[in-house]
């Protein structure tokens, strides 16, 4: 089916609970499944921007009850979390809260790896 690893998400304390400035701040994560694949190739370092409100085709980053995922969002009629592989599921989410900010460049090993989006 799929190989995602499972990565324990701990609770924040309240000192990062992003009620400070950084909270706000772009960071990087690395991509550890096949679920975007071609885009987003396992390895792959991806920069995140929390202050950027998703638009229809944009690479985001969700929260799950267990996990963090990718996905291209679809603000249609319905909010849809689109895979590109196809051992993956789409998703349907009622709204945008648990979306934790918007991919906004890619980079791996190699210089054509290296994208900006948005």
């Amino acid at each position: 089916m799929s190989d995602i690893k499972e990565i324990p998400i701990n609770e924040i304390n309240i000192e990062n609970s992003g009620e400070n400035c950084s909270a706000s701040e772009p960071f990087a994560l690395r991509i550890l499944d096949a679920s975007m694949s071609p885009e987003f190739e396992i390895n792959h370092i991806i920069i995140v921007d929390p202050s950027i409100t998703p638009k229809t085709d944009d690479y985001v980053l969700y929260e799950t009850s267990n996990s963090l995922i990718i996905r291209k969002i679809d603000l249609g009629e319905k909010i849809t979390l689109k895979a590109y592989n196809s051992g993956f599921s789409d998703m349907i989410i009622e709204d945008t809260s648990s979306i934790l900010g918007v991919i906004t460049q890619r980079s791996g090993t190699r210089r054509k790896f290296h994208k900006r989006y948005g």
